[in-house]
């Protein structure tokens, strides 16, 4: 049973009898219920507005998106363990749900004590896998003690980390910029000292179909001053060596003294 912090459960189902029944059953084996949503695109918004720690996702959800869609949204850029329930389980539908990586799915109508054996299994695996660290959390261990700004993108541009250093790079606070563009954020754009763009990559530029990250870079803070920057990029393994994530690595490049100008 829950201790003293419940675990959040989130559920989605387009059944409102289903989902009522479904919530009383949580509560009364100690679980916090932090809602409810009936469509796949309201499970998206309530699973990032919520952060349960489970999420119970039907399958078949009235609307233009299913579970499974819903949860491949939710994937992106979180990592909540999800258990589907279904009432009917084809074998394709059971190839996309593994697909998701999900932790198990239930065919309606339940057996409490299997759904709340699901639900312990599936918290213990993820708690089991946090105090032994993800590559990305293992990763963002090492940027906090790093001087060098480490900024971590999806695959959607959008910031899902940045270090603390980055506040003194860019002046923005780490929670200012999650969730946002990073292109948005610090406009960045290839430094005019840098080496000129060779004729193969100004033709991919000129198609405007890439974002590019160039290695010498000029980014804008949040003061509206530019810096210029060395910037290294990586793609980020998961534990099931799926790359979602682009690590942005930044080092300030300071504009010579007056004596190494004479120096030189």
């Amino acid at each position: 049973m829950a201790g003293i912090q419940p675990t959040k459960v989130l559920i989605v189902e387009d059944e409102g009898v289903v989902a009522l029944s479904l919530q009383a059953v949580l509560k009364k084996m100690g679980y916090e219920v932090v809602g409810m949503a009936f469509t796949g695109k309201e499970a998206i918004r309530m699973a990032f507005e919520s952060r349960p720690n489970i999420i119970l996702m039907d399958i078949h959800l009235k609307g233009d998106m299913d579970g499974i869609q819903a949860t491949e949204k939710i994937n992106e850029s979180a990592d909540i363990p999800v258990i589907y329930l279904t009432a009917y389980a084809d074998d394709d539908t059971v190839k996309r749900a593994l697909k998701t990586r999900s932790h198990s799915y239930l065919v309606k109508p339940y057996n409490p004590r299997e759904l709340y054996s699901n639900i312990e299994l599936a918290i213990y695996k993820r708690r089991l896998r946090d105090r032994v660290g993800t590559h990305r959390e293992n990763l963002e261990l090492l940027l906090t003690r790093m001087a060098d700004t480490g900024i971590i993108i999806d695959i959607r541009n959008m910031i899902v980390y940045a270090s603390p250093s980055s506040e003194v790079l860019t002046g923005w606070k780490a929670e200012e910029i999650v969730g946002n563009s990073v292109f948005q954020v610090l406009d960045i754009s290839p430094s005019r000292a840098g080496d000129v763009p060779d004729e193969t990559v100004n033709q991919v530029l000129s198609l405007n179909a890439v974002d590019y990250l160039p290695p010498l870079a000029v980014i804008k803070a949040k003061s509206g001053k530019t810096r210029t920057v060395d910037l290294k990029t990586a793609l980020i393994r998961d534990d099931s060596d799926e790359q979602k994530y682009i690590l942005l690595l930044m080092h300030e490049r300071k504009a010579p003294s007056l004596e190494e100008k004479k120096e030189k």
